[in-house]
């Protein structure tokens, strides 16, 4: 009888035991996978920050200011309803816009789209 309750106890001291050490090295390895994760998210947010430029330019509304990977539909409410429109498709939707702000022949400020957002803009 002793030697099963010797047996029982020491299974007990195992379990608890391997429960501990298991708990233990998930809870870490848990840590450790959030710490990658947030600075996996940290670094891709700092590049596409970097990767915004701001341009303010002259628009039918007056002065604005807009930024690369800007909306269509946002280009449009601040600038104003374009004056041509040029679309073209190689893959991705390319859209080029034009306004005629100073010259009422040729197209002021052009800017082009890509895929609905706004890639470059140029204004004489």
């Amino acid at each position: 009888m002793k030697q099963v309750l010797i047996f029982i106890s020491g299974m007990l001291v195992g379990a608890l035991l391997l429960y501990a050490f298991g708990f233990r090295s998930e809870s870490s390895f848990r840590e450790q996978l959030a710490k990658e994760l947030i600075q996996t998210l940290s670094n891709n947010l700092t590049k596409q920050e970097a990767a915004v430029q701001y341009i303010e330019v002259k628009g039918k509304k007056g002065n604005v200011t807009l930024h690369t990977g800007m909306t269509k539909d946002s280009v449009r409410i601040l600038v104003g309803k374009p004056d041509n429109v040029e679309l073209r498709s190689y893959g991705n939707a390319l859209e080029d816009w034009g306004y005629k702000i100073k010259n009422n022949y040729m197209p002021d400020l052009e800017i082009n789209f890509e895929a609905g957002k706004l890639k470059s803009l140029r204004q004489n």
